[in-house]
C-alpha cells in the first residue's frame, strides 16, 4: 500500500513538473513572438481573425504541412474560440501560425501593419513655446516648423518598427526597403500636411483684428504623436521655449498675526 501511494505521488509529482515546463515554454514562446511583432500582437491577431476562408485555408494548409494533421484539426476546432476569446492562444501556436502570415500578405496589408504599430510605439513629444506681441509670426512658423521637421523626420527607426519590419519583410530585402519608404513618406505627408494647413490657422488665431499678436492667447499644434503648444505671452520678447518667471505675489503678514491671535485667545479661554 505504501509502494503504491509512492509511486502515485512520484506520477503526481511528474505531471505536475511537466504541465509547469509546458506553462513555461509557452510563456517564453509568447515573449519571443511578441519581440519579433514589435511588442504586441493585437494587430496581427485582428489581420488573421479578418482572413476570409479561402485565405485561411491557405495558411492551414501550410500550417499543417509543417506540424502534421493534427495540429491543423486542433487550430480548425480552436479558431472560433480564439476568436471570441473563450480561449487564449497559446504563444507556441500563434507563434507558428503567424509566422506563415508574411510570404501570404499582400504589401498593403504589411503597410497598414506598419501604421499600426507606429501608432502603438512610435515616439511622441510635447514642446511649448512662448512668444511676445513683438514676435514676428513668420518667426514663429519658421521655429515651429523646424521643431516638427526634427522630431517627425530626423529620428531613428525604434527597435520595435525594427522588428515589425524583419517580421514582415521574412529576409526580403527589397519588401523591407518597401515598407521603410512608406513609413517615411506617411510621416512626411502628415507633416507637410501640418505645417500647410494646421500652422497657417494656428497662427491666424493667435493674430487680433489689426494683425497684431494677441496677450495671453494659446494655440495646441497636433502631429500624430507630437504636439506642439504656443502661448503669447505679455512679458515675453520674440519667441522661446522657456517659461517666463511668475510675479511672486507679497504675503500679507497681518493674517498670520490674526490667526495666531485667534489661535491664543481660543487657548485661554478653554482653560
Amino acid at each position: 500500500m505504501s509502494r503504491y501511494r509512492s509511486s502515485s505521488r512520484y506520477r503526481s509529482h511528474n505531471r505536475r513538473s511537466y504541465g509547469h515546463e509546458r506553462a513555461l515554454e509557452h510563456i517564453r514562446a509568447a515573449e519571443q513572438l511578441s519581440r519579433e511583432l514589435g511588442g504586441t500582437d493585437e494587430d496581427v491577431k485582428n489581420y488573421f481573425f479578418s482572413l476570409d476562408s479561402h485565405q485561411l485555408k491557405h495558411i492551414l494548409d501550410r500550417y499543417e504541412a509543417q506540424y502534421g494533421k493534427e495540429a491543423r484539426a486542433y487550430a480548425e476546432i480552436t479558431l472560433p474560440k480564439w476568436k471570441n476569446g473563450n480561449v487564449h492562444m497559446s504563444g507556441m501556436v500563434a507563434e507558428r501560425l503567424f509566422n506563415l502570415l508574411p510570404p501570404t500578405m499582400p504589401l498593403e496589408a504589411k503597410f497598414r501593419l506598419t501604421e499600426s504599430l507606429w501608432k502603438h510605439a512610435g515616439p511622441s513629444s510635447n514642446k511649448t513655446y512662448y512668444i511676445g506681441l513683438d514676435a514676428n509670426p513668420d518667426q514663429v512658423a519658421q521655429i515651429v516648423k523646424a521643431h516638427l521637421e526634427d522630431v517627425v523626420i530626423r529620428y531613428q527607426i525604434p527597435s520595435a518598427m525594427e522588428a515589425r519590419f524583419n517580421w514582415l519583410a521574412q529576409g526580403d530585402v527589397n519588401v523591407k526597403q518597401q515598407l521603410l519608404n512608406h513609413f517615411r513618406q506617411q510621416e512626411k505627408a502628415l507633416l507637410s500636411e501640418a505645417l500647410r494647413v494646421k500652422l497657417p490657422v494656428l497662427l491666424g488665431h493667435l493674430r487680433s483684428e489689426n494683425g497684431q499678436l494677441t496677450t495671453h492667447a494659446a494655440e495646441i499644434l497636433t502631429v500624430g504623436k507630437h504636439v506642439v503648444n504656443v502661448t503669447c505671452h505679455a512679458k515675453v520678447s520674440g519667441v522661446t521655449d522657456i517659461a517666463p518667471a511668475m510675479p511672486s505675489e507679497a504675503i500679507d503678514l497681518n493674517w498670520i498675526w490674526w490667526i495666531i491671535g485667534i489661535v491664543v485667545l481660543l487657548f485661554v479661554l478653554s482653560g
